[in-house]
């Protein structure tokens, strides 16, 4: 249960609620976010307003519509894929070029991807967890200090601006390869004030360098969208000063149309980021709480907050 205080549903999560509730074809999505909300009021309206304004900001009268039919596109591919993924046992595709295309190469595909992944943040109750995790255990960590973060694989940049809202001295980097990606998440910067602490680029988070190094670092659900998600962790590692803290998240038995790497095990991404240079402080794992208890495979989303080693063993 978090602490922080309960509130109200700002007048635009009040709406986005109503509209779910009102439109037909949103209906069943209605009843799973009505659920995150019963189970989780204070945290889903401290995220939920947060995100919803920032959305309505930069959207306008159109995000409503936009959140609607990016999270309903977005959450069936994500049922039909792991429908396909427990019939076959493992993920539909394996390499980056197999999903480029029709992904994040594909701009139609990204406009909807955009809002409908910008949703689940706090829609999803494992990802609201997760939001709470960030906020209660590592923000806090960087609280006494003012520095330069560097997010890569940032997507709508959400993390970058959560970070950003509660801590005002510090900085973002923000780093992703899709074109149309950098291009929204600059819009939502833009029209929510944070252009000016946040820069956005395009690049390959498995190569990108910051100059200087960064004080600490996010890497959100960008390792299983790689053949190689060691490359990321490595790369993170290189990207920060010893002693750094980092917050990495990972999809984990979860199919997606652009999953590629598939994790099985806690453990995995654990190891690797060991291996990587970093030391584990602290972990949270959540699972969807309606997901058929008889499934093959349990989607998990894993959480670590870690920091980088300044020899070998502490």
């Amino acid at each position: 249960m978090s602490e922080h205080a309960a509130e109200a549903l700002s007048p635009e999560l009040s709406q986005l609620m109503a509209y779910f509730r009102q439109q037909p074809s949103l209906g069943k999505f209605h009843r799973a976010i009505a659920a995150t909300l019963a189970a989780n009021p204070q945290d889903f309206a401290y995220f939920g307003n947060k995100i919803t304004s920032w959305a309505a900001n930069c959207s306008g009268e159109e995000f409503l519509q936009d959140l609607g039919q990016g999270y309903a596109l977005f959450s069936t591919n994500v049922i039909r894929s792991q429908l396909r993924y427990e019939r076959a046992g493992h993920y539909e595709s394996s390499s980056y070029d197999q999903v480029f295309d029709r992904t994040y190469g594909n701009d139609a595909f990204m406009d909807r991807y955009h809002w409908g992944v910008l949703l689940t943040t706090f829609a999803w109750h494992h990802h609201l967890q997760i939001c709470a995790f960030f906020r209660d255990n590592f923000l806090p960590r960087l609280e006494s200090q003012s520095g330069r973060l560097v997010d890569l694989g940032c997507g709508s940049c959400v993390w970058s601006m959560l970070t950003a809202d509660t801590l005002p001295d510090w900085t973002v980097d923000a780093v992703d390869i899709s074109a149309r990606s950098v291009e929204l998440a600059q819009s939502m910067l833009r029209s929510n004030g944070f252009d000016g602490r946040i820069s956005t680029t395009r690049a390959d988070a498995l190569t990108y360098r910051a100059s200087p190094l960064s004080d600490a670092g996010i890497s959100s659900f960008l390792l299983e969208h790689l053949e190689q998600p060691q490359e990321l962790l490595e790369n993170l590692a290189h990207n920060l000063k010893p002693g750094g803290y980092a917050f990495v998240t990972a999809a984990l038995t979860a199919a997606e149309v652009d999953h590629i790497f598939e994790f099985r095990r806690e453990s995995e991404v654990v190891a690797m980021a060991e291996q990587a240079g970093f030391r584990i402080i602290e972990l949270f794992c959540g699972s969807p709480r309606d997901h058929p208890p008889t499934a093959r495979f349990l989607p998990r989303s894993l959480a670590l907050i870690m920091q980088k080693r300044t020899q070998e063993i502490w």
